[in-house]
């Protein structure tokens, strides 16, 4: 007799393919690498959101520079001669500062303390004509002054606007500011021609040459500069400077200008 039973029916295995489970793990690993590079990514942004836009607060600065022009008088006895025009004498300074921000308009605030040393010549002359023989008509002394001042400055922050600038002209800062203080200045090398002499005469000054003594003085200065930081910690920078001398014994309303480029580190 024949049984009839129920046959099973089987449902046939794929066949096993080692290259397309190789493929289907390394989709899965990448997959999850480039969601973690995201993340990453995300979170990298929002940390340098956070940072602040610039680095500020303590700086130290070194420049050099030369004078453009000088002017004021000379007393020597009763007579007042003129302090000639020279350009060219060197000027060296260093300073230490902070800056601060001002969060509300894009001004930057600095407060610095400064030691500036500067060598110049004076010279100038009067018309021999109405002065005795022995009586001085032309003089010329080397100046030196080493000034410490406090001064303080007030910068236009573009690095806000960096967006729109662009990342170059984002690095720059113009700004403005000025300053108070003293020092020491004492003169070499003083000589001077009697009337007779400037003359062509032989008569030697009757009078003590002027520039002799070295004096303390009260000076104060204004300035204009631009700056340009390349990275967060350095800057290079160029300003015009102009500073009055307070009067001595023998030199009043003296004043020079000129300009000065230097290097910027902030710590």
């Amino acid at each position: 007799m024949r049984t009839k039973g129920c046959a099973k029916r089987m449902i046939p295995f794929p066949p096993f393919r080692p290259a397309a489970c190789l493929f289907a793990v390394l989709s899965l690993f990448a997959g999850s690498a480039t969601a973690a590079e995201l993340e990453l990514k995300s979170l990298g942004a929002l940390a340098e959101g956070a940072k602040p836009k610039r680095k500020l607060g303590p700086f130290v600065s070194v420049m050099a520079g030369e004078t453009l022009g000088q002017s004021g008088t000379a007393r020597i006895g009763s007579r007042a001669f003129p302090v000639e025009d020279i350009d060219g004498s060197a000027m060296f300074s260093v300073e230490v500062g902070r800056t601060w921000d001002m969060r509300r308009v894009p001004v930057e605030f600095s407060l610095v303390a400064e030691a500036t040393f500067t060598s110049t010549t004076l010279q100038g002359s009067v018309s021999p004509a109405p002065l005795a023989n022995d009586q001085i008509a032309e003089y010329q002394a080397d100046m030196n002054s080493l000034i410490f001042s406090l001064n303080s400055t007030f910068a236009l922050d573009l690095h806000r606007y960096r967006a729109r600038l662009g990342r170059f002209w984002g690095g720059f800062k113009p700004y403005v500011g000025g300053g108070l203080g003293g020092g020491q200045v004492w003169f070499r090398n003083a000589t001077a021609k009697s009337a007779d002499q400037v003359q062509g005469g032989t008569t030697l000054p009757g009078e003590a040459i002027p520039f002799s003594i070295d004096e303390f003085i009260n000076v104060w200065n204004w300035r204009a500069g631009l700056e340009w930081t390349w990275q967060e910690r350095y800057s290079v920078f160029a300003e015009y400077r102009k500073t009055y001398f307070g009067d001595l014994d023998e030199l009043r309303n003296f004043q020079n200008d000129g300009y000065l480029v230097g290097f910027r580190y902030r710590y």
